[in-house]
């Protein structure tokens, strides 16, 4: 049994919009108008899904029952993952601050909402396979057939309570090109 099998879905829906945001961002820094409410929808996304439901797992679920089982949470895995989930958060506020001029044509918004967001992509692409390729498999080493059991459940009652935000960012998120 895979216990971050959801998560790695999760992962997938998250890389999609990332390509999303990426093939944006490369049309303004071509000079195209910026979208106010591509990136609008992108950045709730985020704040709403990605750290919202997917995040809330990792991070009040995942990592603190890893901890209790041996995982080194400072200097190890559980400090970097957690460190870099504040990396993105700040550059996702600073694409949210960098928006609405962004899309008012101001040149200085628009290359710091471009910078930000490909930022933001770099980070979350080499975060996801850090968590994919070891974090998650390490999880799936280090519980026992009881503790996968267990997160499984907390998992499933955190989805159930996210089902609402989640089914909404999803669609929103299969929408994109």
């Amino acid at each position: 049994m895979e216990v971050c099998a959801s998560l790695v879905a999760e992962h997938d829906v998250i890389l999609h919009v990332l390509d999303a945001l990426e093939k944006e961002a490369g049309k303004v820094d071509g000079g195209a108008p910026v979208r106010r409410e591509f990136f609008a929808g992108a950045i709730a996304f985020v704040r709403e899904f990605a750290d919202g439901v997917h995040h809330r797992k990792e991070e009040g679920i995942l990592f603190p029952r890893m901890a209790e089982a041996g995982v080194p949470h400072e200097g190890g895995p559980i400090g970097v993952m957690l460190y870099e989930h504040d990396e993105g958060r700040a550059h996702i506020r600073a694409m949210d601050s960098a928006l609405a001029k962004a899309a008012d044509g101001e040149d200085q918004s628009r290359l710091i909402l471009v910078r930000e967001t490909r930022g933001y992509i770099a980070l979350l692409r080499a975060h996801i396979m850090k968590e994919n390729m070891i974090l998650f498999p390490m999880a799936d080493r280090v519980f026992d057939q009881a503790g996968k059991t267990a997160i499984l459940a907390a998992f499933a009652e955190a989805e159930a309570a996210d089902a609402e935000v989640t089914a909404k960012r999803r669609r929103w998120a299969e929408g994109l090109a």
